[in-house]
């Protein structure tokens, strides 16, 4: 065989190797398999209660500082309704329910939406681009614990961040302590009065 030919079978070898190597080389560990979604998603069933949790996602002030708030959506496609008893961020740090968090059969809830039952936290450990580790708690179909990713309540957040009320400083009126002086005046005034018209009807 010349070596024209030799050479020529060689890279036609090579040619027909290149897609199989390829596939190996992205193995399991591939950059694309590397991507994850901007928010977190899990779901579980016991007994009558079948919950999905879409879209688990922790969003703080716009400032990215809490208090924060626990968004998810929960869909409940089992034959019962259930209660969201619980959450909890960092196995630690409770959150508050601003109400009756129930998922009815067939229904969803929106937790920490517009105008919903939300679930803030006072404190947390992470900041926004981080991941946290939130724990729902239900009350029949137990408890499950995922790790969502932190947002700063700007943007599409903007809804979802939290409401804190504003806080109002009692002031003193600065005309008290005069309004004060003034009517001891008045008073002492009166008695002096009284004692000189006191005095004057009892001179013969």
């Amino acid at each position: 065989m010349s070596r024209s030919l030799r050479r020529g079978a060689v890279a036609a070898v090579i040619l027909a190797t290149a897609p199989i190597l390829a596939a190996c080389s992205a193995g399991s560990n591939a950059a694309t398999l590397q991507v994850k979604p901007d928010s977190a998603a899990t779901s579980i069933v016991k007994g009558d209660s079948a919950l999905k949790l879409n879209g688990i996602v922790v969003v703080t002030d716009a400032a990215g500082n809490a208090p924060a708030n626990v968004t998810v959506n929960i869909a409940n496609n089992g034959s019962a309704d259930d209660t969201l008893t619980g959450v909890t961020v960092d196995g630690s740090t409770q959150a508050t329910l601003s109400g009756a968090a129930t998922v009815p059969a067939g229904g969803s809830l929106l937790l920490s939406g517009p105008d919903q039952v939300a679930a803030t936290v006072p404190t947390l450990n992470e900041k926004p681009g981080q991941n946290a580790t939130i724990t729902f708690t239900f009350a029949n179909a137990g408890s499950v614990t995922v790790q969502a990713l932190v947002n700063a309540g700007t943007g599409e957040y903007t809804s979802y961040a939290p409401t804190v009320a504003p806080t109002v400083a009692a002031s003193t009126p600065a005309t008290t302590p005069a309004t004060g002086k003034a009517s001891a005046s008045a008073s002492a005034s009166a008695s002096a009065s009284a004692s000189a018209s006191a005095s004057a009807t009892s001179t013969p």
